[in-house]
């Protein structure tokens, strides 16, 4: 039988499971939430609780060092804790100029600022192999009060989504592969380019770990809003019912999905928040975050696993299943 090769992108799910999942070190009773399939965050037994993340940025060359931030602090913040600590491994292909480290350097400085965030340590170095920087991100957060798990989610609870599909992937589509956009407006392509200070969902996940009736929280990156839901079908050991035809896309997403005959359902989505929350809770979490000035739509609910994982788009409905590579890989 043949070795599987991996295609870039995640390494699927089964792999994860049998290969890694497996081998993870010695126990320890303080380990209160560990490794899975759609947990993106550890969380360690401590006064107060500690969450670690840790993602790294490989997708794209633009604003790396905001990104990196970033998207390790949507993490900390989906698990309903603070992001305080920041340490990155960056990545440097032989031969850059001091510059491109400086530029890294002041995104990661700008979003550590903005979010409070200290950069506590980390490690920098020239690496063969590499066409463009890679920024390798830690983060560790600090949590009072219940902890937000995928297993607290019920039969019956809502799925509700922040902001629009595809925020991240449309950002980097804007700017690292703008050649292939000639026929988009100049206009379209700027707005679409500043979705990148989108990508932070720290004030709303923040403002929704407040709220009795919000179960558990997710951050959906890699293979969008679909690979999102599924994780969290995964995650909770629920079935779930998602109506695609419901979920929120930016106009500058569909133009630049629709040119590049891409699925912004499928694309990169840091920057907007997936939530499964108990429906009597509903009406207080839209009044506190448009209070906050941060959009929200009902895109599903959680089903018993028997009744299975499907979405229905455009009166059709299909089975929701892991995405594969997210649409972005397909630029490559």
């Amino acid at each position: 039988m043949p070795a599987k090769k991996f295609a870039v992108g995640k390494v699927p799910a089964e792999t994860l499971t049998r290969i890694v999942y497996s081998r993870i070190g010695k126990r320890n009773p303080r380990l209160l939430l560990g490794p899975g399939i759609g947990r993106d965050t550890a969380a360690i037994k401590n006064n107060p609780i500690l969450i670690l993340t840790t993602d790294p940025v490989t997708g794209t060359s633009s604003r790396i060092g905001e990104h990196s931030v970033y998207i390790n602090a949507n993490d900390i913040a989906t698990a309903g804790a603070k992001p305080v600590w920041y340490l990155c491994t960056i990545l440097l292909p032989p031969g850059s100029k001091e510059q491109v480290l400086s530029d890294i350097m002041k995104g990661i400085d700008r979003a550590s600022r903005d979010l409070g965030v200290t950069v506590a340590s980390g490690h920098t170095e020239a690496t063969k192999g590499l066409h463009r920087p890679i920024v390798a991100g830690f983060m560790i957060g600090e949590k009072k009060g219940r902890l937000l798990r995928a297993e607290d989610a019920r039969v019956g609870d809502v799925i509700l989504l922040t902001k629009t599909a595809g925020i991240e992937g449309t950002a980097i589509i804007a700017s690292d592969y703008s050649k292939r956009l000639k026929s988009v407006s100049a206009q379209t392509l700027q707005k679409a380019r500043g979705f990148s200070r989108k990508i932070s969902v720290v004030p709303e996940a923040l403002t929704m770990s407040k709220i009795p009736g919000v179960r558990v929280m997710h951050d959906p990156t890699e293979g969008g809003i679909i690979n999102g839901c599924w994780e969290l079908g995964e995650a909770s050991y629920l079935g779930v019912e998602l109506w695609a035809d419901k979920i929120p896309v930016a106009p500058e997403t569909m133009i630049i999905c629709s040119k590049l005959q891409l699925d912004p359902l499928k694309l990169m989505s840091s920057g907007c928040l997936l939530a499964v929350i108990d429906p009597r809770s509903i009406a207080r979490t839209v009044s506190a975050l448009r209070k906050i000035r941060v959009s929200v739509t009902a895109i599903g609910r959680m089903r018993p696993i028997g009744q299975e994982r499907k979405y229905t788009f455009k009166g059709r409905t299909s089975a929701l299943v892991a995405v594969p590579h997210d649409e972005l890989y397909k630029l490559a």
